[in-house]
């Protein structure tokens, strides 16, 4: 079906012979399929944790690369556990035991797409078993977690990837290398934006009709969660909503544009600082995760704006801000590119705020004689344009550098202390949202203090 307008990448493919200069398309590593299967010895076999929205997909993309192969899943629910064996396209080994695929010998890795309530258990779990583990983000529930998965990883030598897949993105790299080139100068104020405005956007997923006690275990489930209720289909099924088991706005959304601006800027540690405003102003469906949230979080040298409502479709990318000009990024998960407008932080016309008529003439004709272009001289300011290549996919490279680690055992590329410190970013403009108060970071503490 066509669509009225075009996109931004389309329109720039579409120009890219010559009508717009400065278009730079950015070049993805190659990842060479094998004429043949690998052998054996050089295949990582996998299990996967959890078969949901996210799950199915990172296990569709896992199975495709080469020499990587899905030995068993774990899942909960019946529906899902016959997904795993719909992807997969062979018979394989489903329980709802995940301990059983850390007892298993020929399983070198887990791939853990389970809500955040899970997310410590399931880390610490494989890193003990000897198992590496690849863990969706934000990679904790509480700031005490994150410490203690960086002592497993580091006890038992394991890698720990965070399936944010921002720095593994060649959108994301070339940022990362401009601005270590101090590209923009001083860098004074970022600001990202998102907006969603449907139903399933807001998390509102629907429940599949067969839900019930007897195809989920539900008890399981929900065991790390602080609190225990009944079974319940809407907290299942739309978990994200319920502070028992996500992180709401900040663990799905923000923690996106905190990577790529940590990869991106080169942070390694959490804001000093945090502020959030917002409220949950239409999706009172029971929920207790708000539908609108600004926090405003300061760092050394820089302050951030982040704006994520679920209520108003509005698009969603930053603009990195400096003395020397504006990069903007267009996207935030899977960004299309990104543009540089350079500034030359120079007056462009004489300053003489509240000097006399005569006097000001005579210092502006004196200025115009030595700031003016001749002429025939005058360029136009250019706008360099970064753009992705067609059917780029920024998980596919985020999980094959996760096997590769697994293989080479080089670090992983989202290692779990750079995880740590996006992960209590989300916390504290949680902290702050809830608790009505400035959210500060007390690192030798390690712990969010109002």
């Amino acid at each position: 079906m066509s669509k009225i307008g075009i996109s931004r990448r389309d329109f720039m493919r579409t120009t890219a012979s010559g009508t717009l200069a400065g278009s730079i398309f950015l070049e993805p590593k190659s990842i060479a399929a094998s004429p043949r299967p690998a052998p054996p010895s050089d295949t990582v076999r996998f299990g996967i944790i959890g078969v949901g929205m996210r799950g199915s997909g990172l296990l569709s993309t896992a199975i495709k690369l080469p020499g990587v192969e899905c030995a068993a899943a774990c899942e909960l629910y019946d529906g899902r556990a016959t997904l795993a064996r719909e992807i997969v396209g062979k018979p394989i080994t489903v329980t709802r035991r995940y301990q059983e695929l850390l007892d298993r010998k020929d399983i070198d890795c887990i791939i853990a797409p389970v809500p955040d309530h899970w997310h410590h258990r399931i880390v610490t779990d494989c890193c003990k078993a000897g198992k590496d583990v690849y863990v969706e983000k934000p990679m904790t529930h509480t700031v005490e977690e994150g410490f203690e998965i960086i002592n497993a990883a580091n006890r038992y030598n394991r890698i720990v990837q965070v399936g944010s897949q921002e720095p593994s993105s060649v959108v994301y790299q070339k940022m990362k290398e401009l601005f270590a080139q101090n590209v923009l100068g001083d860098l004074c104020l970022v600001e990202a934006q998102m907006g969603r405005n449907d139903y399933c956007g807001a998390w509102g997923y629907t429940v599949p009709p067969n839900l019930s006690p007897q195809t989920l275990d539900w008890e399981t489930w929900q065991a790390p969660a602080k609190e225990h209720v009944s079974f319940n289909k809407i907290r299942w099924t739309r978990w994200r909503c319920f502070n028992d088991y996500g992180e709401g706005i900040p663990g799905d959304l923000f923690v996106h544009h905190l990577t790529g601006i940590h990869y991106a800027l080169n942070i390694t540690s959490p804001p000093q600082r945090a502020f959030t405003q917002g409220g949950l102003y239409r999706w009172k469906d029971g929920r207790d995760a708000p539908d609108v949230m600004t926090t405003v979080y300061e760092y050394p040298g820089f302050s951030l704006t982040l704006r994520v409502t679920l209520n108003t479709d509005t698009g969603e990318g930053f603009n990195f801000m400096g003395n020397h000009g504006i990069m903007s990024v267009q996207g935030v998960e899977n960004p299309d590119g990104f543009s540089i407008t350079p500034q030359d932080g120079l007056d462009h016309s004489p300053c003489t705020p509240g000097w006399p008529n005569p006097m000001r003439q005579i210092y502006a004709r004196k200025w115009h004689e030595e700031h003016d272009a001749q002429p025939g001289t005058a360029k136009l300011i250019p706008t360099t344009n970064y753009e992705v290549p067609p059917h780029y996919d920024s998980t596919r490279e985020h999980l094959w550098n996760f096997f590769q680690s697994v293989k080479t055992r080089q670090p992983s590329i989202e290692g779990p202390e750079f995880g740590n410190a996006c992960a209590i970013a989300c916390h504290m403009a949680n902290y702050s949202y809830f608790n009505k108060t400035v959210a500060i970071w007390d690192a030798e503490a390690r712990k969010i203090k109002g």
